[in-house]
């Protein structure tokens, strides 16, 4: 995924910065609170699969789910940026699937534990070949869906995220500095569900791209 993600014109990640229940649908089906601020959390570069590669759940791993969501890519330093100016510091953007081991992560919820291993092994962030940010008329307004062996199993739009894009990178931005290549996903609409070896696995955003990946 590396090489390829220099052959788009990217840098490579030092970081994934994920945004956790951005949608109310999603919480609601999770049967959690609305959040008053963005949950972040962080997957790490080496979970990154390219379009066609294999998602592999490790054994002894189970209730691993789908979540389609927008990717946006960093083309600069970013840090302490303005909402009016966050959109400025973005270079391209992305389809991501933000593979979950949803039993572990309800897991370490209960326990005041940490979402890192449940969001962060290894091809757990299956990601669309990057487009430039100005191909694409409004980050806002892009319908999101995924499919598994065909069947629709996720839809939804940006313009229904409780935190828009803009806000989501200057909250970043005020805690962490951003470099070029960094990615920001910004969360899914709800709809998630089990996935298991033998399924093909199909995440676009109309307008921006596609990635599909078979589970093994």
């Amino acid at each position: 995924m590396i090489t390829r993600f220099r052959r788009y014109g990217c840098m490579v990640p030092t970081k994934i910065v994920c945004i956790g229940w951005n949608y109310r649908s999603h919480v609601k089906e999770l049967e959690s609170e609305l959040p008053k601020e963005p949950t972040v959390f962080l997957k790490p570069p080496s979970c990154l699969i390219s379009d066609g590669d294999d998602i592999v759940i490790p054994e002894g791993v189970t209730n691993v789910q789908h979540e389609v969501e927008l990717a946006v890519i960093f083309g600069r330093r970013c840090k302490g940026v303005s909402e009016a100016d966050a959109l400025s510091y973005i270079s391209h953007v992305a389809v991501f699937n933000d593979v979950s081991a949803r039993d572990m992560q309800t897991e370490a919820r209960r326990t005041g534990n940490t979402w890192d291993l449940s969001k962060g092994m290894d091809t757990f962030g299956p990601m669309s070949e990057p487009v430039p940010i100005g191909d694409v008329a409004d980050v806002q307004d892009l319908d999101l869906k995924l499919t598994v062996n065909g069947e629709v199993r996720q839809q939804g739009n940006t313009r229904n995220m409780i935190f828009g894009v803009p806000f989501l990178i200057s909250y970043v931005s005020r805690f962490m500095t951003m470099e070029p290549g960094d990615i920001l996903i910004t969360g899914t609409p709800e709809g998630v569900s089990e996935i298991r070896p033998g399924d093909v696995v199909r995440a676009e955003i109309g307008g921006v791209g596609s990635v599909t990946n078979r589970v093994v």
